[in-house]
């Protein structure tokens, strides 16, 4: 009986971790987990989520600074980055690992992905960019872009809020 307790026991607390780590892997319209847009960089290092310094891509102001979803404290199973302007957080990207609270995933059809949105409000397309070469999947909330995915074989490759982050 005691052992049956235990094993009990055992299964209630793998359940909670499970959740938990489910939990932290939703991309939010303002980040994911404890990383919020618009949070100043040393605020998010103190999350420890983050490593790996990087440069991002200057687009005619200053070069962006980016780090990996590789810190200590980072989900297991997450891959991914986020871009700091002017030390604050103005994009999260993922590759891996999370889920949309429509319930899209890296993986999941775009046409798909675009049904969720439009049903929960949103205006969603997907579209080809012949300047970049590549489908991107665009959700609106008004005139303002809120999420972005990349596309390739009609399935999403990445998503980032609230916009994919392009070098020329």
């Amino acid at each position: 009986m005691r052992r049956l307790a235990v094993i009990a026991s055992l299964v209630v607390a793998l359940a909670f971790v499970a959740h938990a780590a489910a939990a932290t892997t939703l991309l939010r319209l303002d980040g994911i987990g404890p990383l919020k847009l618009g949070m100043s960089q040393s605020a998010a290092l103190n999350t420890g989520w983050l490593a790996h310094r990087g440069k991002g891509c200057a687009e005619g102001g200053p070069v962006p600074v980016t780090y990996q979803f590789r810190g200590p404290r980072a989900p297991g199973g997450l891959s991914g980055a986020a871009e700091f302007t002017q030390g604050r957080l103005l994009i999260v990207s993922a590759g891996r690992g999370v889920r949309t609270p429509q319930g899209v995933t890296i993986g999941s059809s775009a046409a798909q992905a675009v049904k969720r949105y439009r049903a929960a409000g949103f205006s969603a397309l997907t579209q080809f960019s012949p300047d970049v070469a590549a489908t991107f999947l665009t959700v609106n909330r008004g005139r303002k872009t809120v999420l972005m995915g990349t596309v390739a074989k009609r399935r999403i490759t990445s998503l980032s809020v609230p916009f994919v982050a392009a070098c020329d």
